[in-house]
């Protein structure tokens, strides 16, 4: 699974991805985030400290890309990659490499984590400017897709805002692209309000929304292979008679008695890969019912 991270410089991408990884991998919910390279794992460690001590890390100048897996207990569930692009490429002209890197990662993306710097967007005039900005090249991804891909509106430093700060600011930013969304058959959206400081709010929401859907797309696959094979399962075991052994042989094809264990067997080995899939799935919908969904 791909995950694409992206926003402007100063969102907050950089301060999200340390605590993310901190907070997941110490297994809240009985779900943990494990990182693949060890010294990639060492500096997101150390980068959450120092982010719990008021020590934030510079913006990202270069795409980084992280290879990760989440474990339920002891079971693996999902293999995935989470490619953070640091947020000058959202300004740059098309031709530049990293800004021809985003629309491929956009485009092959199997989920989506947009961060919006809420404190901006709600008390500066520049910061709906941004937005529209960051919203243009996800806009037109979006409109090529034919395949499923979930988006997280991950909006960072909601700490800081105060009751008077001005929603319909706001709604005016992001209606276009719940819209869009709402207008799709292939997206489904959901709003986290974050904050990535001393005391982190919410990290755990985007990444948890986004490999859910990972995980409720390789159940319904294996769902769909074992209603598949015990339909020939039945189909065989229905030519297990003299006359159909007879036809099988005459045809040089296998024994339908066997053909029939063969796919009951086939079966069972694809619900042995679900099972494990079946309570953390649940789990997950639990914790992400308070979501809203666009």
């Amino acid at each position: 699974m791909n995950i694409v991270m992206l926003g402007h410089s100063a969102a907050g991408k950089t301060t999200y991805m340390a605590l993310m990884y901190s907070t997941m991998n110490s297994g809240p919910f009985g779900f943990e985030v494990l990182c693949k390279d060890r010294e990639q794992h060492r500096q997101l460690l150390l980068s959450a400290q120092a982010i719990l001590r008021g020590d934030y890390p510079p913006p990202t100048d270069h795409r980084q890309i992280y290879n990760l897996k989440l474990r339920h207990g002891a079971s693996n569930l999902v293999d995935f990659r989470w490619r953070d692009h640091r947020g000058g490429a959202l300004t740059e002209r098309s031709t530049s490499q990293q800004s021809a890197e985003l629309r491929r990662d956009l485009l092959a993306a199997d989920a989506l984590v947009v961060f919006v710097d809420a404190h901006e967007l709600l008390t500066a005039p520049r910061g709906a400017r941004k937005v529209r900005s960051l919203m243009a090249p996800i806009t037109m991804a979006l409109a090529d897709r034919t395949t499923f891909v979930p988006l997280v509106i991950a909006l960072t430093k909601c700490d800081l805002l105060g009751d008077e700060a001005d929603i319909k600011r706001f709604n005016r930013a992001f209606d276009p692209l719940i819209n869009a969304i709402q207008q799709s058959r292939y997206v489904c959206g959901t709003l986290v309000e974050v904050a990535c400081g001393p005391q982190p709010q919410n990290v755990a929401g985007p990444v948890l929304f986004c490999l859910y859907w990972a995980i409720a797309k390789r159940a319904e696959e294996l769902n769909e292979q074992i209603e598949s094979a015990m339909r020939q399962a039945a189909a065989y075991q229905a030519q297990n008679h003299l006359v159909g052994r007879w036809r099988a042989a005459w045809r040089g094809d296998p024994h339908p008695g066997w053909s029939a264990a063969h796919m009951v067997n086939r079966a069972q080995a694809q619900y042995a890969e679900l099972e494990p899939l079946i309570e953390p799935g649940k789990r997950l919908e639990e914790l992400l019912g308070e979501l809203p969904l666009f």
